[in-house]
């Protein structure tokens, strides 16, 4: 990529911004708090259609993982704006989850997938695994593994709330403001919410958003 690329695509973006700078003026008004990974394939607004800048006020880091910067911004966003929907956006063949025991795994990128919870995920899996006996193929164990990290980001983030901003929690917990773990599949482009527990769930027809 040449540099006159970005250079053309700001063109043009500065054309369609000052179609909307009146409105964008005033301020954010975004119903959607994302929280995914940094992988470039990860488009959030193109995956779900929306219409921006200004529709999702959005969290991308290595694995998508509920870290302290995820952290500040679900507060501010929630203390500040009015989402209607968290949505917790893992996706297959995950770099981040494969450093988990990587060999070659650079020291801070181990350490933010590890301290976050990825590490507990992949040994949630394969207790289970074990436990159960059962033999699956390695793409399907690495799904297990990803959406076991989601719902463990999903706890996090819940405990999170309930435990430091009991205010916001409540809304959480009357359904005023919804959360949402999903898995992108690289490959086809579908969009599923991940089951609400491990037990069963490598027999489970996968429901789409």
């Amino acid at each position: 990529m040449e540099l006159k690329a970005l250079h053309s695509g700001w063109r043009r973006h500065l054309r369609h911004f000052r179609r909307l700078r009146r409105r964008q003026a005033g301020g954010q008004d975004p119903k959607v708090f994302c929280l995914s990974c940094s992988d470039s394939r990860v488009d959030v607004h193109e995956i779900f259609g929306l219409e921006g800048p200004g529709s999702v006020f959005e969290v991308k880091n290595v694995g998508g993982l509920f870290s302290e910067d995820a952290k500040a911004a679900l507060v501010y966003a929630l203390s500040h704006l009015k989402p209607e929907f968290i949505v917790l956006l893992h996706h297959t063949r995950c770099g981040g989850y494969r450093m988990v025991d990587a060999e070659d795994a650079e020291p801070d990128v181990r350490r933010h997938v590890v301290e976050c919870g990825c590490l507990h995920a992949k040994a949630r899996v394969e207790g289970y695994v074990l436990g159960m006996g059962l033999e699956l193929p390695a793409e399907c164990l690495e799904r297990l593994v990803v959406e076991e990290g989601c719902r463990v980001q999903t706890e996090s983030l819940i405990n999170f709330l309930m435990l430091g901003y009991p205010r916001l929690y409540e809304k959480v917990r009357s359904g005023g403001l919804r959360v949402l773990p999903l898995l992108y599949d690289i490959v086809s482009g579908r969009v599923y919410r991940v089951p609400g527990r491990l037990d069963g769930s490598e027999g489970m027809v996968r429901e789409e958003l």
